[in-house]
Order: structure tokens, then sequence, then C-alpha cells
């Protein structure tokens, strides 16, 4: 598929692009960006096996189990990259950004599931935005390698928020430019830890 035909919508369904310092930074973090793009990956695999058990009146795991699957399967990918590139896998603090935009849901349902699949449709197209912008910066490896992964984060960006509206029936866009608006807040601040989704 033409790269520009999944990330034009990408980059609409956000409220702006990632700064180009954030990029700078990452083509000087190579282990410290692959390190933290696995733990992204084990993350999102938990949030879906996460939601098929908290709402199994909701018949998740139809869309959710082939999803968590797939997003293991990118973080078993990242392990692979990380030790052909020479790069230890460990542990590291996660940044505050998922945090941020989980503490501006609500507490109380349905709201609560409404805001979680958008906060992870923004998570997943974040991703694919970062993605699709590190291809021609990294190495021709690395390259390869995040021009696939771009395309898988869009459909799972998609699958979210078609949940939503099969679940719903309803214009979820007032609250998607809510959350929207945080999540672009919080990727334009200064932010002196470098990670996948942190800040500039």
């Amino acid at each position: 598929m033409n790269s520009q035909v999944v990330i034009k919508p990408i980059v609409g369904f956000l409220k702006g692009e990632t700064p180009s310092v954030w990029y700078e930074a990452a083509s000087t973090n190579i282990p410290c960006l692959l390190i933290d793009h696995a733990n992204c990956e084990k993350k999102a695999a938990t949030t879906a096996i996460s939601l098929i058990h908290r709402y199994p009146d909701k018949n998740l795991a139809k869309k959710l189990s082939p999803l968590a699957r797939e997003e293991l399967l990118h973080f078993e990918q990242v392990l692979k990259v990380l030790q052909k590139e020479g790069y230890k896998y460990r542990n590291i603090r996660p940044g505050a950004y998922a945090k941020t935009l989980y503490e501006a849901s609500s507490n109380q349902e349905p709201q609560r599931l409404k805001d979680t699949l958008i906060i992870c449709a923004l998570i997943e197209a974040r991703s694919c935005e970062r993605f699709h912008a590190l291809i021609p910066l990294l190495s021709p490896s690395l390259n390869k390698f995040y021009s696939k992964l771009h395309e898988a984060e869009a459909r799972h960006c998609d699958l979210y928020l078609d949940i939503y509206s099969e679940i719903f029936n309803e214009d979820y866009s007032d609250r998607l430019d809510y959350l929207a608006t945080i999540e672009s807040s919080y990727i334009n601040k200064e932010e002196k830890t470098f990670r996948f989704h942190s800040g500039c």
C-alpha cells in the first residue's frame, strides 16, 4: 500500500504532527527507541486483553484477541531487531504519555470504555505517524522494519474506532477533539527523558 494513502488520514486524525526535535532525538537514541518501542507493543497487547476481560458482555474477543496476538508478535520482532543491532533489552521507566491520557478519561461507565477506545486509537495513530516519519532517518535494516509496522498501527487505530461505533452507534467527534487536544499538548511539551511517545 502507498504510504501516503496510509498516513494522510492519520495526520488528519491527530491534532498536529510530531515536532522535528523529537525525530532528532530519536535518531541519536536508537537503543532507547527500540527498547521503549518493545515495551509499547507489550503494553498494547496487555491493554487489548484487559479490555476483553473487563467487558465480557461487549464481545470484544473476536476483534481484540487477534490484535493482542499481533502486538505480541511485534514485541517479539522488536526484540529480534534489538539483538540484531547489538543492543540488550532491559527495563526502562515508561514515559507519562499514556498515563496523561488516561488521567483525562472518565472513571464512570460507559464513558470509561468510550474514552479508552478513543485513547487506544490516538496512541495507535501517533505510533503510525512517528513510524512513518522515522523511516528515512534510520538505517536500511530499521527502515524496512518500520515501513511494515506503520501500516499495522493505522489498522489498529481504525479497529478501535470501529469497535466504538459498533458498541455505541454514536458520534464521538466531540470527545475525540477533547482527548486529541490533550494528546497534542503532551507531545509538544518539553520533556527531558526521551521515549517513543515522549514530548519534544
